[in-house]
Parts: C-alpha cells; structure tokens; sequence
C-alpha cells in the first residue's frame, strides 16, 4: 500500500482535523493518515474570541496519484506531494480567514497583550519579530502572534498561526539551549528551515482578542549591539508602518485614517534590535 493511501476498507475520509481561524471554522476530512499528520502538527490550539460567521467542510483525497482538494466556498484543486497540498490548503484557508473580515487592515507584525491591551511590534521579515516575540514571552509576557495581525477602529487581533522562528535563531534564545527538544536543530541550524513553535508548549496562555493598540515599536535590526530604544513621532511611525500594511479586501476607503487614528493613540518607539537581554529589558521598560 502507499504511504498516502487509505487503509483498505476504511472510510475514504476517515481522518478529520478542525482548524480555527478567527471568524472561520473549517473540518478538513481527508483519507491520508501522512497528510492529517502533517496539518495536525501545524495546526494551532490558541483560545479565539472572535464570534464564528463561518464554517465550511474541505476534503483532501488522495487518488493514488495525486491529492485532491475541493470545498470551502473555493474553485478545486489538485497537488501531486502532502507537503504541496498542505501549503495550497493553508493558503486556502487563509484567504477565506480574510474575506471573512473585509474591512480588517493587515499589518506585518508581531503581536502582544499587556494590561489588557495590545502592542505591535512591526518590521519586515526577517528583522527579528519571532525571536523578539519569544524572548518577550519566556520573559512572562503574553505574546499572540509572529507575523500578521488585523487592524480596525484601533483595535488589533493577531492572526493565529504557530510562530515560525529560524533554526539559526533558536540558539539566541538562552531557555531553548537546556531544552532537549530543540538540540538537534540548535546544534545542526539550517538557516532556511523553520520551527513551530506556540506559547502553549512552553505551559504560556494563548488568547486571540481584539484589543486597542497601546505601544508600537517598529524594528530596524542592530546586530551584535546593544538594543536602543528611541521614541518616534507619529508622523514618522506612519511613514513606518505603512509599507508593511495591505488595505482591507472590503476596499473601504477610509482605512489610512483608520491607521492614522491607531497610530496617534499609541505610544511610539523606534527599536534598534541587537542582543536580546537588553531588548527584554528596553521592552519591558516602555510597556510598564
């Protein structure tokens, strides 16, 4: 038998996984016991508090020879490798996840919770946001996502995802050297390889809320330095942000303001990221 097939006998989509995405709900049903080992590896556990307007089915059958995808309110598709057809499924959701909230801007940005309110920590990729992000959190802040959050009416909520930190970063982290788990990718780094990693493995809560923005930091990398922290206007920070921004799907016009508005509202710093104690240390400082 091959490794994607059915168990003979078996219902031909036996294997269910449930993958929740803020507003959207989606059981993936599939009969490859590889591939629902793949997506549930992946799959994120955080506590939502977005109301569900959405839920749809999306099947994944392998054929023998190819993976066949359909369902999810999209046109159907084929891959021929799991690793393929988990990465079309991904996009899949992602995009429905989206539409699902038209009038969202999304920013490239990590995010956080401190007094009940939230902060972004923005920046293009590969300046630091994961591995920031994960020293904040080993440090006892609750940090909700790596890389994308959704902006309305001044209120942020992180799009949920595992936060892919680089191998070549882990060994910075000082609390994931002792642990077992990541040795073999500390001390074998690949540098374009990525880790899943979620605050719940490390006994942290996780939970995704919308939330008014209090603190920006923007990012800008400053390696083999001691990190800075330097206040930023709010005319400057917007000049910042605005190119790691994408307007709502919705077209609403008034979104630029929706983005002056929650720029104006916060606390602005510009972070100039080098080591990562003195980073915590800064962080910790301007967040109170």
């Amino acid at each position: 038998m091959r490794e994607n097939a059915a168990p003979e006998g078996a219902d031909p989509l036996t294997y269910v996984e449930y993958v929740r995405l803020l507003a959207c709900e989606f059981e993936i049903r599939t009969n490859s016991q590889d591939f629902i080992d793949r997506l549930s590896y992946i799959t994120q556990r955080a506590e939502q508090d977005v109301p569900v307007t959405h839920r749809s089915t999306v099947t994944i059958a392998w054929t023998g020879d190819e993976f066949r995808i359909s369902g999810g309110g999209m046109d159907d598709d084929f891959e021929l490798g799991a690793t393929s057809a988990l990465e079309t499924l991904y996009q899949r959701l992602h995009r429905r996840a989206i539409a699902a909230l038209p009038d969202h801007i999304r920013m490239q940005a990590a995010s956080g919770m401190h007094a009940g309110r939230s902060f972004l920590m923005v920046g293009p990729k590969r300046a630091g946001k994961t591995t920031l992000a994960l020293r904040l959190m080993l440090g006892g802040l609750d940090i909700t996502g790596d890389e994308l959050v959704l902006l309305r009416d001044g209120k942020a909520v992180a799009f949920p995802r595992k936060f892919q930190v680089g191998e070549d970063s882990l060994a910075l982290i000082p609390r994931l050297t002792t642990m077992k788990k990541f040795s073999p990718s500390i001390n074998n780094p690949q540098k374009s390889r990525l880790v899943g990693l979620d605050p719940l493995a490390f006994g942290k809560p996780w939970r995704i809320a919308p939330a008014s923005v209090s603190t920006i930091l923007y990012i800008e990398p400053n390696h083999g330095a001691r990190t800075a922290l330097l206040r930023c206007g709010k005319v400057e920070m917007t000049r910042h942000v605005l190119p790691r921004c994408a307007p709502p799907v919705s077209g609403r016009r008034d979104w630029l303001s929706d983005l002056c508005a929650t720029v104006e509202q916060a606390d602005t710093f510009v972070i100039e990221l080098g080591d990562l104690e003195s980073a915590l240390t800064a962080t910790m400082g301007v967040l109170g």
